[in-house]
This record gives structure tokens, C-alpha cells and sequence, in this order.
């Protein structure tokens, strides 16, 4: 089921840093909030282009922090990353369709 309490949090956070196992810093910024299978996850997308010029995705599932706020746990499992990025193309296809409306 879809929060939109996340939406509205999402609205108010410019860009998510996280950092890699190598020590860098890199930057998102919020692409869609995608439920599925009883979770929520985020679609980040990096700020940055990577050397062919082209967005990186990150899949993230939506985590409370003991302090209350939002946490991002990147998803490992291959199957649930394909299906929430399916899921983030489709709304965007289904945006742009709409835009010449």
C-alpha cells in the first residue's frame, strides 16, 4: 500500500547522499517511491553521469530509522530490483503518453 507520508517526505529532501564501500560520496536524487510485495522502495537516481553520459538507477527499499527518519537499504535481490524498475518505467511511460494530452 502506498504511504503518502513518504511523498511528502520525499518532496522536502533535495538530493540523498550515500556512501559506497570505497569511501565515496555519491548523490541522488529522488526519482519515484514504488511499492511492492508489502514494502516500499525508492527509485534514486544519481545525480552525476556516469563516462557514457548516461543516469544510473539505484533501487532502494524504504527503511525506518530508530531515530524516526528515513533510512535506504539498497536491494540486492535481482528479482525485486527488475520488477520495481519495471514498475518506475511504466509510470514514466505512462506520464509521457499523457503529456501531449
Amino acid at each position: 500500500m502506498r504511504n503518502p507520508d513518504l511523498n511528502e517526505a520525499f518532496d522536502e529532501i533535495p538530493t540523498v547522499e550515500m556512501t559506497g564501500p570505497d569511501g565515496q560520496v555519491y548523490r541522488f536524487r529522488y526519482g519515484a517511491i514504488i511499492p511492492y510485495e508489502d514494502a516500499e522502495y525508492a527509485v534514486l537516481l544519481e545525480m552525476e553521469l556516469d563516462e557514457r553520459g548516461e543516469e544510473q538507477v539505484l533501487v532502494t527499499r524504504i527503511e525506518k530509522t530508530p531515530m524516526g527518519g528515513l533510512g535506504f537499504v539498497v536491494e540486492q535481490d535481482p528479482d525485486i530490483v527488475r520488477a520495481v524498475f519495471d514498475a518506475y518505467v511504466a509510470i514514466g511511460e505512462e506520464l509521457g503518453m499523457n503529456d501531449g494530452e
